[in-house]
């Protein structure tokens, strides 16, 4: 079946209701405060409708539910962090450069991000389900090295405090900087990916 391409200008696809591909390199363009006023409400915007709605949804209590979409935020939001485009084969990387930096939201996950990615990250993605005797709770301490016990809903509250931890040193920084150069790097893949290419 031969897909159709799409007559709409790149520039026109919304990423939002509000905002479009065209809107976000108008900011990328200008590079000034309103710009980053805008562009940091992207970000915001692009993680809390992906993810942190759904790890806050007060329906929502299945811990294996929760992780999985952690997973997914740690991997966007260190791609965001390191400026890179394409994770395809760097994910075990990812997960271990994520625990390594955030270390005081989640204490000791440095000393097992091969296990987390292999047996949670990958088991999840890949079995629909934790391998080597890993367990997903939604109670107790945020890490039982010893049992093998994630506890969800703490994991995400810790992902929360790392995400605001992010946007909070962006807010603090001109979009010159490092760490903006390099979100920058990532929502200018994510505007391409709106581009039909073949």
């Amino acid at each position: 079946m031969e897909i159709k391409a799409s007559k709409k200008e790149t520039n026109d696809f919304k990423l939002t209701a509000k905002v479009t591909v065209g809107n976000v390199r108008m900011w990328i363009a200008n590079a000034d405060e309103n710009a980053k006023t805008n562009l940091l409400e992207l970000i915001e915007h692009r993680f809390d409708n992906r993810y942190m709605k759904h790890l806050n949804h007060p329906d929502i209590d299945g811990g294996f539910f929760k992780i999985a979409i952690c997973c997914l935020m740690i991997e966007t939001l260190e791609s965001f962090k390191q400026g890179i485009t394409d994770t395809t084969g760097k994910s075990g990387k990812m997960f271990k450069d994520f625990f390594d930096s955030e270390q005081e939201a989640f204490p000791h996950f440095n000393t097992i991000s091969k296990y987390f990615y292999e047996n949670i990250r990958c088991g999840i993605l890949h079995q629909a389900e934790t391998t080597n005797a890993w367990r997903i709770h939604i109670k107790g301490p945020l890490l039982n090295i010893d049992d093998r016990i994630i506890n969800a809903s703490a994991f995400a509250k810790a992902l929360q405090l790392s995400f605001n931890s992010y946007m909070a040193v962006l807010r603090n920084s001109a979009l010159n900087d490092g760490i903006w150069r390099k979100a920058l790097i990532k929502i200018e893949d994510i505007c391409r990916n709106c581009e039909i290419k073949n």
